[in-house]
This record gives structure tokens, sequence and C-alpha cells, in this order.
């Protein structure tokens, strides 16, 4: 694409060049009839014609460039911010589901806190009973053996 669009500019600037040396020459033949200095005078003011043309065509050509090369980093720089929105959404999600699965986590803990409390108490409660029991039977024997 791009060498293409060089070689229709390079053609019309050396086109530009041409036309500005025949303006040049045919100034420099009409001053063969006046004096040879304003012959000179027309045919470096043709040259300078000429060369305004050229750097006006490399100046184009040089602003198309730009163009391409600005349009061209604009593509890359929206690729680059959307592949990285894309990996921060990715990471945002895998975030969501580890924050899901902490907290089911946490659910899960303090479900077994709560039913090891429960046993804790369960078994306390058995314990008080069991020592409760023992000591009922050990004063039923001390009755038992003063009666005796």
């Amino acid at each position: 694409m791009r060498s293409g669009s060089i070689a229709s500019r390079g053609g019309a600037a050396a086109e530009t060049v041409a036309a500005g040396a025949a303006a040049a020459g045919a100034a420099g033949a009409a001053g063969a009839d006046g004096s040879a200095a304003e012959g000179l005078e027309a045919a470096a003011a043709g040259f300078r014609q000429a060369a305004a043309q050229v750097l006006s065509a490399v100046q184009q050509h040089a602003l198309a460039c730009v163009r391409e090369e600005e349009e061209a980093m604009a593509a890359l720089m929206a690729k680059a911010v959307a592949t990285q929105s894309a990996r921060i959404d990715l990471r945002l999600s895998q975030l969501d589901q580890l924050c899901a699965a902490v907290r089911s986590q946490r659910s899960s803990l303090e479900h077994d806190r709560h039913v090891l409390f429960a046993e804790r108490l369960s078994l306390e409660r058995r314990k008080i009973i069991a020592t409760e029991q023992l000591k009922a039977q050990f004063q039923a024997k001390q009755q038992q053996q003063q009666q005796q």
C-alpha cells in the first residue's frame, strides 16, 4: 500500500520538477532577446518555483506518511488497550471466583465451629451428669457403710 503511494507521489514530484525546468528554460530563452541578467533572473525564478513545488510535494508526502503512522499508532494503542482491558476483566473474574470460594470456605468453617461448640457443650454436659452420678453413687455407698 505504501510503496505504491510513494511511487505515485515521486512521479508527481518528478513531473513538477520537469515542468519547472521547462518553464525556466523557456524563461531563459525569452531572456535571450533581452539582457542576459533578465534571462538568468527568469531562469532562477523558474527554478525557485520548481523547487518550491518540489518542496510542497515532499511536504505533502511527509504529511501523508505522518498521518499513516499516526493512524497505525492509534490502531496499535487501541489494540493494546483492548488487550489490557480483557486481561483486567479476566483477572477480575478470577478474583470474583476466588472471593466466592473464600466466602464458601468461611461459611463452612463457621458451620464447623458451631458443630464443634455443640459437641463440646454436649460432652461437658455428659461429663457433669457423669460426675453427679458418681458423686451420688459414692454418697450412697458411704451411707450404706455407715448404716452397717
